[in-house]
């Protein structure tokens, strides 16, 4: 469904974000975690921090805002060390700026860590699971808390909590494994550190998280709105876990791909780009840096 009809601003503000932000539903005291590209905004004065100002400011001192701190990507170099303080998320500009900010608290796994901020940051980032998607995990307390999901400019496929469900029904594509690297202590000792991860069985064709999102769309259940150029979609935790329970059931193969494509959202544009799939109003405000 084009959104054409909504007036993309040329440059967006910290209060012109925040403004969009209230009118998707998000609240003071929620807590958020946020899946997101900054291009798909548009033009950001600011960039990055202005984003994470934003969202800030929309859940105030009583909110908490989570951002994926992910490193499945460097944590495969055998000589990786993750140091929770200065490692870089792999996530993109804004959840690296949430790991940058003051005050902000890391979790500790080689692949999947989150950071936090505000009033239930420690809560999250110390659950005591070993595993980054079982329901004692850092994403697992989201849902312990009624918290939010926030997809700013991305599609179902960068959704990271349908993995939960992947681990809660325990279906026949992920098997436990355990990655072996180094970490960095606050003293500044590095020391032999571990993490379960699930890794994707042989014949695996690919995860179809689309489908999910688009039924979750069509039921009501997800909030869908512009937040400058992105289509933002804000989805409740737990309510999000009751719709996807039976229908896994039914079908252990619900959350794979079931031919040579994912589902179509049908709100908004989605585009593939070298980086990744970004959802968006308009294409052509998809924001291009100026070139040095």
């Amino acid at each position: 469904m084009a959104l054409s009809i909504y007036p993309v601003p040329m440059v967006l503000t910290r209060d012109r974000l925040a403004a969009d932000l209230r009118r998707l539903g998000i609240q003071p005291g929620d807590v958020l975690m946020v899946h997101s590209s900054l291009r798909s905004l548009g033009h950001v004065v600011g960039g990055a921090p202005t984003v994470v100002d934003a969202l800030l400011q929309v859940l105030g001192p009583t909110g908490t805002l989570v951002g994926p701190s992910f490193n499945y990507e460097t944590a495969q170099e055998p000589g990786f060390v993750f140091d929770p303080r200065n490692t870089p998320s792999d996530m993109g500009a804004v959840a690296d700026e949430i790991r940058r900010r003051a005050g902000n608290l890391r979790s500790r796994h080689l692949t999947h860590s989150v950071s936090a901020i505000g009033r239930q940051a420690e809560t999250i980032v110390t659950a005591p699971g070993k595993t980054a998607w079982a329901a004692d995990s850092p994403l697992g307390m989201v849902f312990e808390l009624d918290g939010r999901f926030l997809l700013l400019g991305v599609t179902y496929q960068s959704f990271t909590a349908f993995h939960l469900l992947e681990v809660a029904f325990r279906l026949h594509h992920r098997k436990l494994d355990t990655l072996r690297r180094r970490l960095r202590r606050p003293d500044g000792a590095v020391v032999p550190f571990e993490s379960i991860v699930y890794l994707r069985d042989v014949g695996y064709p690919g995860y179809d998280f689309n489908r999910l999102g688009q039924a979750m769309e069509d039921a009501g259940l997800t909030s869908v709105a512009p937040v400058g150029n992105a289509i933002a979609r804000l989805i409740p935790a737990r309510s999000m876990r009751d719709f996807a329970t039976p229908r896994v059931q039914r079908d252990p193969d619900y959350l794979l791909q079931q031919g040579s494509g994912v589902t179509p959202l049908t709100c908004g544009d989605t585009l593939m780009l070298p980086g990744g799939v970004i959802s968006v109003v308009d294409p052509g405000g998809v924001f291009q840096a100026p070139r040095p």
